[in-house]
């Protein structure tokens, strides 16, 4: 007893130090506790609650034996204690006097469960649940059971099955609560608001983990959720029944109050809807006291959401705000000084509502916040993506617009960076534009991606090491130019989180796009060690581990070689049939992937935007005429895939695309009907014809894309990519098609484009056609270096000839040249997209001619804003675009087959039961092709080319060698002409044994020079492990002889020889002899002195193939594929030369016995020349081809630049005409009534003038 009664003293002195110590104001000066004491034990649980706190109750319990808080206190002591039993019989001790104690209850469900009795746990819960719904401990204590027994169970039916008893509990505890109204039925004290909340949260997150199918579900909790919170307390009048729809329009017209001082930027609809007949209007209203938004909102019904509707053109509009405004909205949003209403308390003598405790504001913001934050997140990924939100009536649907307010209003309620983050990786990719107030006052225009980097910079401020928004403002600059502070970024953002994949993958993106793709492979490596699954970081690991010929762990499929992990090699006849599993395997699955994706994707956005029978009158507007009852048939039943119940991932239905292709397919026919209607089918005239009527435009309006679209999603991997990697036609397609969709969502939702179509120029004067060139390489580039000539070469007398460089001057001279000797050079390096564009109709342009496609810094918005009635594609990208604003692609029948073209395949196969899908592609189950303009979302393998062709005699290839490649002679073409053949082929002779002697000083003469000039992947030609084995085996089977190679880069040459000596042997790998990159000049100079270059196949030589038929070395090259036109751009050269046979194979086995035989059958002999010097002379079938090469250069058809253009004006001419006739457009009334080539074939096949003359010297 004394030492219980010294535990009771010492407990109860403690707490008269407590209560001392408790008042404010305390006497000073005195000292009311010991300066030292004995040494004290640890507080430990033993000491505290076993000494002390036990005997203290129960020296309590004795003198209060009735006091259920003292009982309650010792049962919980007990239990800390590891006493469960003696914790469960005070329990019942407890429940025997006060048999609704439910915190006993709840306590023995505890003690239950620690007891692994967890039914028993359990009910005892559920018990004290159902007396007091609001007990949150007991809720939370079931809800945590369940999740745990969802989580560990052995299958998904018994884990959705305690998922579906938790949302039955929290039903329950709702349905208690809260009425079927939203009015509470019991009270809610301010300081458990934030937990009914949760419990609605909770409910929709199950709902979300449990099916899909339940998505509205989740989405009305989520709305109940915030819906407790932003009414006032109870009771309230109807008017005060606030909605989640309530709120989210009070946002928007929030946002355009935020606009300017003066409320400017209110829509007139919008204010006259606000406006109170006969009273105050509505912006004169907003500095009132008493001002109560939501209360006016709500008041006008649906009348504000449709006006907004219809100003967003069937979505909500997309508000743009600095964080800032954001930040003062919830003052104008709740009228209870910017606080929650629901956790206010109603003063009754003033009627005002007054504001709770700061800690009660903060939870509920907090948890308002979360909930807001969820449902955006879910609202953008495909959870809810698409799906028409409940509550509003049918009306809205989920789209980006909706998710921004969402982001504002959780922003607004608990800033955080991350919430900060989501913001600005929303706003990047937005084109609207707003002009709204700086702070000083002055307007500030803002669009997406300037106001995301100002979010990104608010963020920072918060917390400047936050990973996720420093690499996605390193995004933001990469994609602004600013590649040297994004890497900066990129670098910050793994010091602080070195796990950060998707940071390292775009690290090492950045790091690529400056060229040094070899270095990056450190930090693809490392991003896809933390996620094997991050596109961005497999794709560019692939390409970087491409470039530098690094194929280990490459894999492989059937019909290829397959490299494994150590580097062997794995030919397909060991295959077996199977796909050796290795990364580029796992990339392209991973890229079939993202090309699926996009199905499930902005689906309904078409039904949304109208009723099925309003497209009808757009399409007739590109007909001139109303359509016939045939036509709308079929328009309807493609329409009609997008208003019924379509399962889109299984038919293949990009709806997006579909609309976004359908605007590129009216646009310039609509523009061919302003034309029309002003001009008739004039296709020149001679004398100048007045401008179009500024009144035409509203005949001519394009549709609109709606503001709720959500951007295309491209694949991760490159369309100049798939030259080399082995994928199939559609993919290769699909890959184009999604870089074009984004392109033109990009442009058309750009807020300077007007209503209408751009007008179409007036017919050329004379026929003198305007012809624009767009280019980024008007600079030191193949594409200058090939066509440096060419715009000078045009015939003035019947073109005007305008050329845009889309870069900056380099400092060289090709610049200069070419800029001096075009008819109109632009700089447009530093114009906006309107600038130019303005520029384009300011000088008529009839066709507008697209040399970049694809590559670095190419302008294809320009194209996308279809500011010409005619538009292809030349020289700078071998490949389709797969866009509807590209009509012409210029190449030739061996770069790209008749049969690879979709309106080829339309005529072959179609008949007038199924004119409107053409063959193979309309048996697909695809209903959304555009007349004859195939969908690309066909799963056909049988078709690349949405583009018809241009046909050129010969080559498509342009060369300049024969004006910029005199040099190594010195001759002109009319002083070689005068030169005897015997003569410019000693010559030759004589330059090749001496450069040969100068770059190989240690060869011998009778060792054949294999070579190939290709960078080891893309830009000219691609060095892949199947064309190395090929070369290994020449080599194998030539011993004496050499492979020669460029370090194109560096970094490669160890891999190819590592590889070499694997599936080779050393002395092989000897033999490959590599020499550094030398300049434009030197190295055309330098190509004569390899026996016989040997092209790569995925992708051939393309420049690097002119300049060595040049210098007269012949090629060895196969066409590998007819759905890549990379891969037959080399054909095509060598046909133009007009020794085509001897240069071009059909197979592997082909390629690599005509190499073999060609060096056996090479001799050299030594001749004594009359100096006395002795000169290696050639013989045999490839000396022979040498010699009729290099001889008939200035004759042949390849080098001929001059003839070359008078085609392609010829091409441009026929393209004209077509367009103004009506005939280029299958299906046309013009085109059913014509009887010319272009009703027989889709392309325009350009004629030569005369034969070539070339010489066969034998």
């Amino acid at each position: 007893m004394t030492f219980a009664r010294s535990a009771d003293r010492d407990t109860i002195l403690a707490y008269a130090y407590h209560l001392y110590e408790s008042v404010d104001r305390r006497p000073a000066g005195l000292t009311p506790m010991p300066l030292s004491s004995p040494s004290q034990e640890p507080a430990t649980v033993e000491t505290i609650y076993r000494l002390r706190l036990v005997p203290l109750l129960f020296t309590l319990r004795s003198i209060y034996p009735s006091d259920l808080s003292i009982l309650l206190l010792l049962a919980c002591t007990y239990h800390a204690l590891g006493e469960f039993e003696s914790s469960l019989a005070v329990s019942h001790e407890i429940l025997s006097l006060d048999a609704t104690y439910v915190e006993a209850m709840c306590n023995i469900g505890t003690t239950l469960k620690s007891l692994g009795q967890l039914d028993n746990a359990y009910e005892w819960w559920w018990k004290a649940l159902q007396l007091r719904p609001m007990y949150w401990d007991a809720l939370d204590n079931i809800l945590g059971m369940l999740f745990r027994l969802a989580r560990s169970a052995p299958d998904s039916e018994s884990s959705f099955a305690y998922y579906g008893q938790a949302l039955a509990i929290c039903q329950h505890v709702q349905r208690q609560i809260v009425a079927d109204d939203g009015r509470l039925k019991l009270s809610v004290p301010n300081t458990e608001m934030h937990r009914l909340q949760r419990v609605f949260f909770t409910s929709a997150t199950i709902y979300v983990l449990l099916s899909p199918n339940h998505a509205e579900h989740a989405i009305v909790d989520y709305f109940r959720a915030i819906e407790l919170a932003i009414r006032p307390p109870s009771p309230y009048p109807e008017e005060d029944r606030y909605t989640v729809q309530d709120l989210v329009l009070a946002m928007c017209i929030t946002g355009y109050l935020m606009g300017t001082s003066s409320g400017a930027s209110m829509p007139e609809e919008l204010s006259e809807i606000l406006d109170i007949e006969g009273g105050q209007p509505f912006l004169n209203r907003v500095t009132e006291p008493g001002f109560n938004l939501l209360r006016i909102v709500h008041a006008s019904s649906n009348r504000v959401r449709d006006a907004l509707l219809h100003i967003g053109r069937g979505a909500l509009p997309v508000i743009l705000l600095l964080p800032d405004q954001v930040m003062r909205s919830p003052i104008v949003l709740f009228s209870s000084l910017g606080i929650l209403p629901a956790i206010c308390t109603l003063d009754t003598p003033s009627g005002q509502l007054q504001p709770p405790p700061e800690d009660v504001r903060q939870q509920t913001n907090l948890m308002m916040s979360t909930i807001l934050l969820t449902l955006a997140k879910k609202c953008q990924d495909t959870s809810f993506a698409n799906m028409t939100l409940p509550d509003f009536g049918d009306a809205v649907s989920v789209s980006t617009s909706f998710v921004i307010i969402l982001y504002y209003l959780a922003l607004a309620l608990s800033p955080s960076p991350s919430t900060y983050n989501n913001l600005g990786i929303i706003l990047s990719v937005i084109s609207a534009t707003t002009t709204t107030l700086h702070d000083n006052g002055r307007p500030l225009i803002l669009n997406g991606p300037t106001l995301a980097k100002i979010y990104y910079e608010a963020g920072l401020r918060l917390d400047s090491t936050h990973p996720h928004i420093l690499t996605n403002m390193g995004s933001l600059l990469k994609d602004l130019g600013q590649i040297d502070q994004a890497i900066q970024l990129y670098t910050k953002a793994i010091a602080y989180k070195p796990d950060f994949d998707i940071a390292l993958a775009n690290l090492g993106n950045a790091i690529k796009d400056v060229g040094r793709a070899w270095d990056a492979i450190e930090y693809y490596r490392r991003a896809v060690q933390v996620n094997p699954n991050l596109p961005e970081a497999l794709c560019g690991l692939v390409y970087s581990l491409y470039t530098i010929c690094d194929w280990r762990g490459r894999g492989g499929f059937p019909d290829e070689i397959a490299v494994d992990g150590d580097g062997n090699m794995i030919p397909p006849i060991r295959s077996g049939g199977l796909v050796t599993p290795g990364w580029i395997t796992k990339m392209i699955e991973m890229c079939q992937h993202q090309l699926d994706a996009a199905y499930s994707i902005n689906v309904g956005v078409v039904a949304a935007m109208m009723p099925s029978d309003k497209w009808m009158p757009i399409v007739a507007n590109t007909r001139g005429r109303d359509l016939k009852d045939e036509e709308q048939a079929k328009w309807t039943t493609a329409f009609m895939k997008f208003y019924g119940n379509h399962d889109h991932v299984r038919e293949h239905l990009n709806e997006a695309g579909f609309l976004i292709r359908f605007i590129d397919w009216v646009q310039p026919r609509m523009q061919r009907q302003w034309y029309l209607r002003v001009y008739g089918k004039t296709v020149s005239t001679d004398q100048p014809i007045p401008y179009p009527q500024e009144d035409m435009k509203g005949s001519f309006l394009r549709p609109v894309i709606p503001t709720h679209l959500a951007a295309p999603p491209v694949p991760s991997v490159l369309p100049f990519h798939t030259f080399t990697y082995p994928m199939s036609p559609r993919m290769i397609r699909l890959i184009a098609h999604r870089n074009a969709l984004r392109i033109s969502y990009t442009v058309l939702t750009q807020p300077w484009l007007p209503h209408n179509v751009f007008p179409p120029p007036r017919p050329p004067i004379g026929g003198k056609l305007n012809i624009g060139y767009i280019s980024n390489d008007v600079n030191n580039h193949p594409l200058a270096h090939l066509m440096q000539s060419v715009f000078q070469l045009h015939d003035r007398n019947r073109f005007n000839v305008y050329l845009y460089s889309s870069s900056a001057w380099d400092g060289t001279d090709y610049r200069l040249r070419i800029a001096a000797e075009v008819e109109h050079f632009q700089d447009i390096s530093t114009w906006s997209l309107k600038e130019i564009i303005d520029h384009i109709l300011s000088k008529e342009i009839h066709i507008l001619v697209n040399l970049g496609g694809y590559t670095k810094g190419a302008r294809n918005d320009i194209f996308a804003s279809r500011p010409c009635p005619v538009q292809m594609q030349l020289m700078g990208y071998a490949g389709t675009l797969g866009a509807g604003w590209c009509d012409y692609l210029v190449c030739d029948p061996i770069a790209c087959p008749e049969d690879t073209c979709s309106f080829e395949r339309w005529r072959r196969q179609s008949s007038e039961a199924q004119a409107l899908m053409g063959g193979d592609i309309a048996n697909q189950g695809i209903a959304a092709d555009l007349e004859a303009d195939a969908d690309p979302e066909s799963v056909s393998e049988n078709w690349v080319y949405g583009e018809k062709f241009i046909y050129m005699a010969h080559t498509f290839m342009a060369t300049d060698h024969k004006q910029s490649s005199r040099g190594d002679e010195g001759l002109s073409v009319e002083e070689r002409a005068r030169v005897s053949p015997v003569q410019l082929w000693h010559d030759e002779e004589v330059r090749r044994a001496k450069l040969r002697r100068h770059v190989f000083p240690q060869l011998p003469q009778d060792v054949m020079i294999f070579a190939n000039f290709n960078q080891a992947h893309l830009t000219d030609g691609d060095l892949s492990q199947g064309i190395l084995a090929v070369w290994l085996r020449i080599l194998v089977r030539v011993p004496r002889s050499v492979l020669w190679l460029l370090r194109f880069p560096s970094a490669g040459e160890e891999h190819i020889l590592r590889t070499a000596r694997l599936w080779a042997d050393e002395s092989v790998a000897q033999r490959i002899l590599f020499t550094d990159v030398a300049g434009k000049e030197e190295h055309v100079h330098r190509t004569r002195v390899a026996d016989l270059f040997l092209d790569t196949v995925e992708c051939n030589a393309h420049t690097i193939t002119a300049d060595v038929l040049w210098t007269g070395t012949p090629i060895l090259t196969f066409p590998k594929h007819r759905h890549k036109m990379c891969s037959r751009v080399a054909a095509s050269m060598a046909n133009a030369t007009g020794f085509g046979d001897q240069m071009v194979v059909s197979s592997m086995d082909e390629y690599e016995s005509r190499a073999v035989a060609f060096a056996n059958n090479l001799q050299y002999e030594l001749v004594c020349e009359p100096d006395g010097t002795l000169l290696p002379r050639g013989q045999g079938a490839l000396v022979k081809l040498r010699r009729n090469l290099f001889l008939n250069r200035d004759r042949m058809p390849l080098f001929d630049t001059k003839r070359w253009t008078q085609n392609l004006e010829k091409g441009y001419q026929e393209a004209w005409r077509r367009w103004v006739e009506g005939t280029q457009y299958e299906m046309s009334d013009e085109w059913e009534a014509c009887e010319g080539p272009e009703k027989e074939h889709g392309f325009i096949l350009v004629q030569d003038d005369g034969p070539f003359n070339v010489i066969v010297y034998d």
